[in-house]
């Protein structure tokens, strides 16, 4: 096998990961200064993504919390859906990626953080960081990367999306100064046509995603290019953080923000008058909504959740 082949299948066999691809490092040369795999990696040549699909009981443990008010059942997600068992699971097999690598083939490995919970810059103004990857502390857009490495595309919602399960996969990527054969960018049947589906809207609480035919954006690299919609990501952190009683989860919270639309300085105020999560391991935890995530019919979700009776909700697609 090439080198390339040996990456793959360890990753597929040894460490157990549901998806890996490769993608030519000079793909994101593109992104802002400080955020290409060079900047990170002197001389990096590769970018090996991989990733671990979610467990659809885990994710089904959200439906318990959002659709019938069991908040316990929200730390089975969190623990196994969002912040403890993926990272602590990616970190250690890119960890052991980057010393066999370095061992075995020679040249450099670095891993990159994959998560707001690894970040370690300061947030001041909180957000998802699919909405915002830079400024939620973030080295390297691996979402991006993955796109190169032909795992899948952008999502109307801004969430990456992979045929075999949509958006539910956590992804963790690799820089390597190791010229690897790279995979093509993915080119199958389009993932998200929000014209015939508009789920994710329609299911977002404080309407931080624009209706299908709204304001869009263009996520592009390696000579793809996609429109997504032009996300808000302070109405989104309302959500997803909490910053509502509404939202709270199972640490009750105030109203802190009553309008779906805060400026920085509103939302920064109300991330210092949050009382602290001492059951998650991020203490602001990010996972309170995650409806564009959990409801989105990519990847046999209507096989996997509507029909098994695991969700009540049952969103028209096509």
């Amino acid at each position: 096998m090439t080198i390339t082949e040996q990456i793959k299948a360890r990753l597929l066999t040894v460490h157990d990961m549901d998806l890996a691809g490769i993608a030519p490092a000079t793909a994101l040369d593109a992104e802002p200064k400080d955020h290409r795999p060079v900047d990170l990696l002197p001389g990096a040549k590769s970018v090996v993504v991989f990733g671990r699909a979610l467990a659809d009981g885990a994710v089904q443990a959200q439906f318990r919390a959002l659709e019938e008010g069991r908040l316990s059942d929200q730390s089975a997600y969190a623990a196994y859906a969002s912040d403890l068992a993926p990272n602590i699971l990616l970190v250690n097999a890119g960890f052991e990626l980057c010393c066999w690598l370095e061992e075995t083939f020679g040249g450099a490995a670095a891993l990159c953080p994959f998560n707001v919970t690894q970040s370690m810059i300061p947030d001041r103004t909180p957000g998802m960081f699919f909405a915002d990857p830079y400024g939620q502390g973030m080295p390297l857009d691996i979402w991006k990367a993955a796109m190169t490495a032909g795992l899948g595309e952008f999502g109307w919602s801004n969430r990456f999306l992979t045929p075999e399960y949509g958006p539910r996969q956590m992804l963790c990527a690799v820089v390597t100064t190791l010229e690897l054969t790279p995979d093509a960018p993915y080119s199958g049947p389009a993932l998200c046509d929000p014209a015939k589906c508009g789920v994710c809207a329609a299911k977002c609480p404080t309407h931080a995603i624009p209706a299908p035919g709204g304001k869009s954006k263009t996520v592009a690299v390696a000579g793809k290019a996609q429109a997504v919609a032009e996300l808000n990501p302070n109405a989104c952190a309302v959500a997803a953080l909490g910053l509502r009683r509404e939202f709270s989860g199972r640490v009750p919270c105030p109203d802190l923000i009553m309008t779906d639309t805060p400026t920085d300085e509103e939302l920064a105020e109300a991330f210092r008058s949050k009382p602290i999560n001492g059951l998650s391991v991020e203490h602001y935890p990010r996972y309170l909504c995650d409806r564009c995530l959990i409801y989105c019919p990519v990847g046999r979700w209507k096989e996997r959740f509507a029909e098994t009776g695991l969700t009540r909700c049952v969103p028209e697609t096509p």
